[in-house]
């Protein structure tokens, strides 16, 4: 679904502080916020571990690779240092997501959301910091790396 990412293979940590974030409203989102409502830290973790035990798709996102856009987006990756948190697979590890081959258009709104604080980050290099100085044109290039892992 189009803004919508893949949680199969997220890391634990991550699917629990997002869930936790819109739980207590921290993170507004009209679909989330009613759904988590409700759930127990109980739940929090069990739905954690149940999506961090499910198989990372293997293929990467339905887009067709740009190599010009791709090179751009490896190098804006390099340059903000995304592997530090991210890891070199960019499967994310702890707290910090797994990117490698997310939807690319959930990539792109997400770095917008953090460049415009409007969605919250936590961390030591948090994301709305890292994003911040971000182009329009970079997270594209940066969305578009990603998903095509």
């Amino acid at each position: 679904m189009p803004g919508v990412p893949s949680l199969a293979g997220q890391t634990d940590q991550f699917i629990q502080w997002q869930l936790v974030f819109f739980r207590s409203g921290r993170r507004e989102n009209p679909l989330m916020g009613p759904v988590t409502a409700e759930l127990t830290d109980e739940d929090v973790r069990n739905l954690g571990a149940y999506f961090a035990s499910l198989p990372r798709n293997a293929e990467p996102a339905e887009t067709e690779a740009n190599a010009a856009l791709k090179a751009q987006g490896q190098a804006i990756a390099q340059q903000h240092h995304c592997s530090v948190c991210h890891m070199e697979d960019f499967r994310g590890k702890q707290a910090a997501a797994s990117i490698a081959n997310q939807r690319e258009d959930y990539i792109a709104k997400a770095l917008a959301d953090y460049r415009s604080a409007a969605r919250p980050s936590v961390g030591v290099a948090a994301m709305t910091e890292a994003a911040s100085g971000l182009s329009d044109e970079e997270i594209a290039a940066l969305a578009h790396y990603l998903a095509t892992l």
